[in-house]
């Protein structure tokens, strides 16, 4: 069974005022990247917030080079049926929509790129805050590969900046620098 303690990519803080800063660092990599392993983790660490809730949750990267640059495609190269692919779009799926679903702030700090799986988690966060600077930009670039957002991104981008700009950004996989992305809030 993995804890708290045994975690590899993902490191929970509590500060003094009861905040929990979930820091995103996944191990032997440059990026930060969602793989079966992170989103176990991932779900560890919900389990553990569950169980004593903080008065709001920071969600943040370890990497200087940005958020998360979305799921790890190698892994895609492991699938071997329909049925593994839905599993691993079920787990994706019902992962966020529990971090959506918590009753305590959540916020999404991003600064660099926010790609895909990495821009669904943060959809999946009630709060998002947005480094203006070079370098940043949110995107679902996931329909390059023929591929959609399917771990909540479809549901969530609509609610978050209306329809025709989400459409823009899930069909031709453009993305938005911070100034952009206020915009279409």
């Amino acid at each position: 069974m993995t804890t708290l303690d045994s975690l590899s990519h993902w490191r929970l803080e509590r500060d003094a005022d009861g905040l929990a800063w979930l820091t995103f660092d996944r191990a032997g990599s440059a990026v930060n990247a969602l793989s079966a392993d992170t989103m176990a983790e991932l779900a560890v660490v919900l389990d553990a917030l569950d169980a004593a809730p903080p008065k709001g949750l920071i969600i943040q990267s370890g990497k200087a080079t940005g958020f998360i640059v979305g799921a790890d495609v190698n892994e895609f190269a492991s699938l071997d049926t329909p049925e593994q692919g839905r599993a691993l779009v079920a787990r994706g799926w019902n992962l966020f929509k529990r971090l959506a679903a918590v009753r305590y702030p959540t916020l999404a700090l991003i600064q660099g790129h926010c790609l895909g799986g990495g821009l669904e988690l943060a959809l999946a966060c009630r709060y998002r805050l947005v480094a203006d600077q070079p370098g940043t930009s949110l995107a679902l670039p996931e329909v390059m590969l023929g591929i959609f957002p399917g771990w909540g991104g479809m549901l969530r981008l609509p609610q978050v900046i209306g329809a025709p700009a989400a459409l823009d950004m899930m069909l031709t996989g453009r993305g938005a620098d911070a100034r952009r992305a206020a915009r279409s809030e």
